[in-house]
């Protein structure tokens, strides 16, 4: 309580609601940019039935060195095991949501309509029998909670 009373005497109630906004801003655009922006091509990356080369090379060097060379079937192997682990990652934070909020979330983040794009808010509100503003009150929080659980949990190279 005395942690509170500080940071109250410190900042006013207006500079301290600015700061959890720009918290939650940070949040929403993390799981969007980071997550759920690259959801297709990810899913496509699994999907993938490319089958590598079955040529594996084969060194003298130590396994550490600059010049050794990984094989294409084990950089193949690599990359679908960190595809899934992503995917199921995501899809585990998804499933922590309410059910609505779930619902909410594939059908803007994870479906697409037959010309490819995404569904607009206004298709998708009335869908969930629930007005505009509450959508987008439900969907800020649902953002902002995956955004929470999918920060830092894996290094964001390779999956742009």
């Amino acid at each position: 309580m005395q942690f509170s009373t500080d940071v109250e005497n410190i900042f006013t109630q207006e500079e301290i609601k600015d700061i959890l906004r720009d918290e939650q801003n940070f949040y929403i655009e993390h799981a969007e940019k980071n997550w759920l922006n690259r959801y297709f091509k990810v899913k496509a990356m699994a999907n993938e039935t490319q089958v590598p080369s079955i040529v594996s090379s084969i060194s003298d060097m130590p396994h550490g060195s600059s010049n050794f060379k990984k094989s294409k079937t084990e950089m193949y192997a690599i990359r679908t095991i960190q595809v899934s682990e992503w995917l199921e990652m995501l899809h585990s934070a998804i499933q922590s949501l309410s059910p609505i909020e779930q619902e909410l979330i594939d059908l803007k983040y994870l479906r697409k309509r037959n010309d490819g794009s995404r569904y607009s808010d206004e298709i998708i509100y009335p869908q969930l029998y629930i007005g505009r503003k509450k959508y987008y009150k439900m969907k800020r929080e649902a953002l902002d909670i995956l955004g929470r659980k999918l920060y830092g949990v894996f290094s964001e190279r390779g999956y742009s």
